[in-house]
């Protein structure tokens, strides 16, 4: 094992301790719901902050903190951000929460898709493609990001619904993976991954008719196979993007 996955992988079971145990001193065995609406989600702040510090310590600048290349890379996100837009259109007619809960689940999904985002698709799958081709890489990264979701039954109770949002990650990585590799930069990813998360529990908090929701209103609740045919749209158009990117790396390996 290369020293830069080792440390990779170290990193990842400090994240995840930060982000596990943290979660359930937070919340306990609460719906997440109550995690991003009832002010700042200190976890999802401290795990951001320990990888921001692992990659300057490090000095790891491939992991995507960069400027885009260009701003028409950003029109590969349209089919997320449709369906973003589409979310809070029925968060607006179920009638949206107080402003202070509003900007307290845009603050905290922002932090979520800030640190998953630099998890995997910068610190992981910089290390794995040091390891290994683009295609192991992608599906090590994917699958990782897919069961590390199973880990919300610690902090709802719910297994069922932990499997189900598994398994939904998992479709979902594979446009956020792809929109890291197609754009060269982290950011479309962090962007998307955040508005993605403030338009679903907008939408979760709409439901629940009040600011602070209760358990029963919770996203995780409801939970059936619905959220992942709602997903998979977004991970059949990953793979599209990602159709030559095993011939591009090729090269640029070289």
């Amino acid at each position: 094992m290369n020293k830069r996955l080792a440390i990779s992988l170290a990193a990842f079971v400090g994240w995840l301790l930060i982000t596990v145990v943290g979660g359930q001193i937070h919340t306990g065995e609460a719906p997440l719901l109550q995690a991003v609406t009832r002010g700042l989600g200190w976890p999802f702040l401290l795990a951001a902050l320990f990888l921001l510090a692992l990659v300057v310590w490090q000095q790891w600048r491939d992991v995507g903190l960069n400027q885009l290349a260009s701003g028409r890379s950003l029109l590969l996100t349209w089919l997320p951000m449709l369906y973003i837009v589409v979310g809070l259109g029925l968060a607006v007619v179920l009638g949206l929460p107080p402003a202070g809960v509003l900007l307290w689940i845009l603050f905290n999904t922002f932090l979520v898709g800030l640190s998953e985002e630099l998890m995997f698709r910068g610190v992981l799958l910089q290390a794995f493609r040091r390891t290994v081709s683009i295609w192991p890489a992608v599906a090590l990264t994917t699958l990782a990001f897919g069961a590390i979701h199973i880990l919300n039954v610690f902090m709802t109770g719910e297994l069922r619904a932990a499997m189900v949002q598994s398994a939904a990650a998992a479709l979902s990585g594979l446009l956020f993976i792809a929109l890291r590799l197609r754009t060269g930069s982290l950011w479309p990813c962090i962007i998307v991954h955040g508005l993605w998360d403030f338009a679903t529990f907008t939408v979760a908090a709409a439901r629940s008719g009040e600011s602070h929701a209760s358990s029963s209103g919770g996203p995780m609740t409801a939970m059936t196979f619905v959220p992942i045919l709602l997903v998979l749209p977004n991970a059949l158009y990953g793979l599209w993007l990602m159709r030559r990117i095993g011939q591009t790396h090729a090269q640029a390996d070289l």
